[in-house]
């Protein structure tokens, strides 16, 4: 989680932000943002998602470690970077590099027993967004609607709308999260 809260932080610098400037615009208190880039506080999913937007990138660009463009890309299981949210119970991992420069960004996440991506339904930022349930099981709700997912059983829906996931199953649920720009 320290190098996603030091890349939060330097986005801001580089954005020329104040710490307050960010945080009204993410919808979040200063003090949780100052914890956060200081690395005391381990935000929920659907903050680190307001954040970004606020930004003005994707949630993958906090993982973004150069890109390798024109060479195939091998992310090997046990070496991809892997960012846990003790809010939300659930991490989630980038399953490429050079995200900031891609349309597609794919990500695993895995929700513990009882995971959620926020405390609220949340929407992120412009573009398209497409989940697919590998293990377990899972609830998606959007605009009053909830949908139970199980084990390949697939999603397509608009991310600017309010939406949360939650976990349904006793174990972990892991999905494959696609964001499309």
């Amino acid at each position: 989680m320290q190098k996603v809260s030091e890349r939060i932080r330097q986005m801001r610098e580089e954005q020329a932000l104040s710490l307050r400037a960010l945080a009204e615009r993410a919808d979040v208190s200063a003090s949780a943002l100052s914890q956060i880039e200081a690395g005391q506080n381990s935000p929920s999913i659907a903050t680190l998602e307001k954040i970004c937007a606020a930004l003005g990138v994707s949630i993958a660009a906090l993982f973004d470690e150069g890109d390798t463009e024109g060479v195939p890309l091998v992310m090997r299981a046990g070496e991809r970077r892997k960012v846990y949210s003790a809010g939300s119970h659930a991490s989630i991992e980038p399953l490429a590099r050079g995200l900031a420069r891609k349309k597609m960004q794919p990500l695993l996440m895995v929700l513990e027993a009882g995971g959620e991506c926020g405390e609220h339904p949340y929407a992120s930022a412009e573009g398209e967004e497409f989940a697919m349930v590998i293990h377990g099981a899972a609830r998606f709700e959007q605009q009053g609607t909830a949908s139970e997912l199980r084990a390949g059983d697939a999603i397509y829906y608009d991310p600017r709308l309010p939406h949360n996931w939650h976990n349904a199953s006793s174990g972990p649920t892991t999905l494959l999260v696609v964001v499309a720009q």
